[in-house]
């Protein structure tokens, strides 16, 4: 057991929530009390309050107390039977049977314990497979959760003490419930209780005694919201729209899906300028459409993370308003400000990512405020106390609305050194390792404005707010050293951070693809590999362009898909795509604005779903063309092509699941020496080989039998010769 939970040892039963819990029902409930609602002439969101949980007629008595008993009996009659409507088609949530199976491996009884109809509750449990040896129904209450008369006849029944029993739910009034029975409680959904879970997996994981985290060994995916997919015709992506597609990451096999900022935003900087971290911005669907999304993304068995952008916020967020408007208040320190330098001039010779000094001089008081991106992004003070306050806020404040952690941006960026030193010159002809910046910028050592020793203390400091939700922090640290990007993962900072090593290759060289992976996945078994993102040239395109350049990208995915950590691909990768094309003129990217050969703009253009205007994407005019996407380049297209990427990267995170599924895997390797370009590995049960050369080579000794291999998908023996970019993967069992 996790030492934090040493009470899970003494459960001896436990007591299942039905709706929104084991059964994915919720929204079946609501629809059936909206439409009781509207027979009735009552408000819907007045009935809906407090549904949950309690018996139709409980709820009937509540809202409607002017109905004499027979007459309200009816109308619970008439509103369990709008639920029965959709009884049929109830299917059990992800986890639900892994869990269940799991108790009875163990020996502890467990029992459904729900407010709803019997017959109702007995055809939802029957249409998704689960027989409970006990369920409490609302024939046996009287008044349903939060009153706790369901969970102590239960513990009764099954003559278990209430305190030596678990009970499992989803809404506040459940959780409420099982505390007043005298139960320890796991809630669902962030919700805090004695156990905060993301999913039913975690509870299984713990009673099966491991200490594993949810997001170790998961799948991410990297939806670029402007460009993924509108939902309302204005022609920039959406959480509807992100919604509307969630079964196309469902069906590719993803875990967890991190969403580039939708706050409240100018948009000066798509998004990454936050004028109000606390709200969604109205061009992105509002509150309403997240809470949406995270809904519909629990029934798919999908997390969703956000952008977590506290380096710098918008020049209109009211902290920043507040500092220009009182000098003397106290928002001026949650900024950087300096007097102009003797010549007048800026403080220090720092720089900003997109081209000219990081210092901009605010007129009025005649101090400068830095910004080490746009003028339009001030930078904060992590040195302000109020301002790590401020952040932990945030931070509590989206997971619990439900988001499952972040991805930090700049991670390593927020605080500087305390004195402003200037930055030194790197010697002639040498640049800084990080692209997507100005040339300016990579001439500079930057030993004062990034990467300060300080950092790891507000890492350390969110790692115990997120471990409260059981959330992820994957932190955007451009390190490429990974010896040196370990010790942002070490101990109790970030749950993960982006290895960039793969990202930053430009072209193709074998031997130190290989000498790279090895050193990375040697440095820590806590990394997330990526090959590309929003910010840098798409992995095809780098690779070499066209069918080679995916052929590359998938020999790598699935080589890194085995690997300890966490992996991660970006919006389109699944298809192959290369770099968009933007005609002169019509880009967005402020850095393409500054060095238009560094633009960003390709590795934005829209998702391209099918075909035609719009590519499936928008009704309207895409807020970016479309990049020159063809036919072929479409989802629609290609899940109709066996040959095509996509159906194999569905393959291969299916054989990854089903491997995954059976046992964890040990985060040790053992590397196999190859003499040629092949990179193998074994892990456990598991043995993965990748030929990363241009010329057909050789396999190492292979143990076990062909479960994946690129060139075929669905391997019926072990290949003699390795194709050049083929890779396989093999299992013992």
């Amino acid at each position: 057991m996790r030492p934090e939970h040493p009470w899970l040892d003494g459960v001896r039963a436990v007591l299942l929530d039905m709706d929104g819990t084991l059964v994915d029902s919720d929204a079946a409930v609501e629809r059936a009390w909206v439409r009781w609602a509207a027979e009735h002439g009552l408000d819907a969101a007045t009935v809906l309050d407090g549904a949950h949980g309690r018996p139709a007629l409980a709820t009937v008595r509540r809202v409607a107390p002017w109905l004499d008993g027979p007459a309200a009996e009816r109308a619970a009659a008439r509103q369990i039977e709008l639920q029965m409507d959709d009884a049929a088609g109830t299917t059990a949530l992800p986890g639900a049977r892994e869990l269940l199976a799991a108790l009875d491996r163990r020996g502890l009884p467990w029992a459904v314990v729900t407010g709803a109809d019997a017959a109702l509750a007995k055809a939802r449990l029957d249409a998704a497979g689960i027989a409970p040896s006990l369920l409490v129904t609302a024939a046996d209450v009287a008044e349903g959760k939060p009153d706790p008369e369901g969970y102590l006849l239960a513990a009764g029944r099954m003559g278990v003490p209430p305190e030596q029993c678990l009970v499992v739910e989803d809404t506040v009034p459940g959780i409420e419930a099982g505390r007043r029975a005298g139960a320890r409680v796991a809630a669902l959904r962030g919700l805090p209780a004695d156990l905060t879970l993301g999913t039913l997996e975690e509870l299984t994981a713990l009673l099966a005694g491991t200490d594993r985290p949810w997001w170790a060994d998961a799948i991410g995916y990297q939806v670029y919201l402007p460009s993924f997919q509108d939902g309302d015709g204005d022609g920039m992506g959406d959480l509807d729209g992100l919604r509307e597609r969630l079964d196309h990451l469902a069906g590719l096999g993803v875990d967890v899906i991190w969403v580039t900022p939708f706050f409240t935003s100018p948009m000066v900087d798509h998004g990454y300028d936050i004028a109000d971290h606390l709200r969604v911005d109205p061009r992105f669907g509002g509150d309403r459409a997240l809470d949406t999304l995270l809904a519909e993304a629990r029934r798919y068995g999908l997390r969703v993370i956000g952008d977590l952008v506290v380096n710098h916020t918008s020049d209109r967020h009211h902290w920043f308003r507040e500092a220009l408007a009182d000098p003397g208040g106290p928002y001026r320190d949650y900024y950087i400000w300096r007097d102009p330098a003797p010549d007048g001039g800026p403080p220090n010779n720092w720089l900003s990512h997109f081209g000219g000094p990081a210092w901009t001089l605010h007129e009025e008081t005649g101090q400068y405020y830095l910004h080490l991106f746009r003028p339009e992004q001030p930078d904060l003070n992590w040195r302000n106390p109020a301002v790590a306050d401020e952040v932990d806020a945030i931070i509590e404040h989206w997971l619990r609305r439900g988001l499952a952690g972040f991805r930090i941006d700049t991670a390593a960026y927020l605080v500087k050194h305390p004195d402003l030193p200037d930055n030194p010159p790197l010697p002639d002809g040498t640049l800084h390792a990080i692209r997507g910046v100005t040339e300016d910028w990579r001439r500079q050592d930057h030993r004062y404005d990034i990467h300060q020793p300080d950092i790891h203390e507000i890492h350390a400091r969110w790692r115990r707010v997120a471990d409260r939700y059981a959330a992820f922090l994957v932190g955007e640290v451009y390190e490429l050293d990974p010896v040196r990007l370990a010790r942002f993962v070490t101990a109790e900072r970030l749950h993960s951070s982006f290895w960039f090593g793969l990202v930053e290759q430009e072209g193709w060289d074998p031997a130190r693809i290989r000498t790279m992976i090895r050193a990375a996945a040697t440095a820590s078994p806590r990394l997330s590999w990526v090959q590309g993102n929003h910010d840098r040239p798409r992995a095809a395109s780098r690779y070499g362009g066209g069918t080679l350049g995916a052929r590359r990208w998938t020999a790598l995915a699935a080589l890194t898909a085995f690997l300890p950590g966490t992996s991660w691909i970006y919006q389109g990768e699944e298809l192959g795509l290369v770099d968009g094309t933007i005609p002169a003129g019509q880009g967005a990217d402020p850095l393409g604005a500054a060095e238009p050969s560094r633009s960003r703009d390709g590795v934005r253009t829209p998702m391209p779903w099918s075909p035609g205007p719009g590519l499936g994407f928008t009704r309207g005019r895409p807020w970016l063309p479309d990049g020159g996407r063809v036919p072929a380049d479409t989802v629609e297209v290609q899940s109709r092509d066996a040959t095509g990427t996509l159906p194999l990267v569905r393959r291969l995170l299916s054989v990854r699941r089903r491997l995954l599924a059976t046992a964890p895997l040990p985060s040790e390797l053992t590397w196999i020496d190859t003499a040629s370009d092949v990179l193998a590995y074994r892990r456990g049960p598991l043995t993965v080989a990748a030929n990363l050369g241009d010329r057909p080579a050789e396999p190492p000794p292979l143990n076990g039998r062909p479960v994946f291999d690129t060139e075929t998908g669905d391997p019926r023996e072990r290949p003699e010769v390795l194709l050049p970019y083929q890779a396989i993967v093999l299992a013992d069992r």
